[in-house]
């Protein structure tokens, strides 16, 4: 994962914030979803709104991507 290579320093956080964005991810596709449902658009269009929200996502990772290259990093020994 890009998260632990890029904050060798410290794991421990680099994980802890990981696993939060994860749960914050899983909250704001249920509020979409219960929106949906909410806005009557039924069952149905839910996984649309899925699909919709995970391009967006998918966007937002390849616009990241290309902004931030790859550094390596070499120890002195």
């Amino acid at each position: 994962m890009r998260v632990m290579r890029v904050a060798s320093e410290a794991p421990g956080l680099s994980s802890s914030v990981n696993i939060g964005a994860f749960n914050l991810g899983n909250a704001l596709g249920a509020a979409a979803g219960g929106a949906v449902i909410s806005a009557g658009l039924g069952y149905s269009f839910v996984p649309v709104m899925g699909a919709i929200v995970a391009g967006l996502a998918l966007l937002l990772v390849f616009m990241s991507a290309r902004k931030q290259p790859e550094t390596v990093c070499v120890a002195n020994s």
